[in-house]
Parts: C-alpha cells; sequence; structure tokens
C-alpha cells in the first residue's frame, strides 16, 4: 500500500518509519527545508535557540523506533540525564531550578517559591508516575 505522510515533524517521522517497517511505500512531505518540525533551532549572532521543544523526556520511545527498524541507537545517541531538569525565570527576578530528584526538587520549592508541601509533591509525583506508566 502506498501511504502519503504530511510533515516530517516528530510525529510523521516515526510514522513513516513504521508504516514502511510494515511493508508500505511511504512517501513524506515537508514545506520547510528541512525535517524535524518544531523540533528546530534558529542560529543568529553567534546565539543558538531552541524553536520547539527544548526537553527530551521520553528518549525509550527513540530507543523502540530504532530497534524496531534494526538499529542500535547507541550508535546514534548517547543520552545524559541531567541533574537539572530545566530552569525557570520570571518577570519578577525569581528563578527556580526544575531537579530531578525529588528531595533536590522540594528543597527547591521551599527555598525559592516558599512552598513547603513535600508530602503532598511527593504524592502528587508518585500519582503522575503511576499513570505515566499505566498509559505509556
Amino acid at each position: 500500500m502506498k501511504i502519503n505522510i504530511v510533515g516530517s515533524g516528530i510525529a510523521g517521522l516515526a510514522a513513516s518509519v513504521r508504516l514502511a517497517l510494515q511493508g508500505h511505500t511511504v512517501s513524506v512531505f515537508e514545506t520547510n527545508a528541512y525535517a524535524g518540525g518544531k523540533l528546530s533551532e534558529i542560529r543568529t549572532a553567534g546565539y543558538r535557540f531552541d524553536a520547539g521543544p527544548s526537553l527530551f523526556t521520553m528518549p525509550q520511545l527513540v530507543d523502540e523506533l530504532f530497534t524496531l527498524a534494526g538499529k542500535n541507537p547507541k550508535n546514534y545517541f548517547n543520552y545524559v540525564r541531567l541533574e537539572k531538569a530545566c530552569n525557570y525565570f520570571y518577570e519578577d527576578g525569581t528563578r527556580f531550578t526544575a531537579y530531578h530528584n525529588r528531595e533536590q526538587f522540594a528543597t527547591e520549592l521551599k527555598n525559592k517559591l516558599g512552598v513547603d508541601q513535600s508530602g503532598q509533591l511527593f504524592k502528587h509525583l508518585d500519582n503522575a508516575a503511576f499513570r505515566y506508566n499505566l498509559t505509556a
């Protein structure tokens, strides 16, 4: 079967790989001169800016796609989980770091935002992890 995919963003590329692996003839159409959709960058005056997602939260899905295609993802990617997930900068000058470690995250909430609800935070994180694992 011949299938046309409109858009070479992450979803379009992943769908085209999966469909091609199932034996379909796949064509991908993209309006931009580059693939990746929102996963792109802007370079100007010696600086580089992410123009789309700046967090890579589910590398296991990329690994799965490469494995399905008979490729070793480690030959293409070397993931390193950083201590800090991201930094937030607010208009009032407040800066907040989201740490991967839940205790560090709770301490940052308390120190920077005055929120001392670590029990409630951990309950919320556990609930989010349960839902994520259930739907993953």
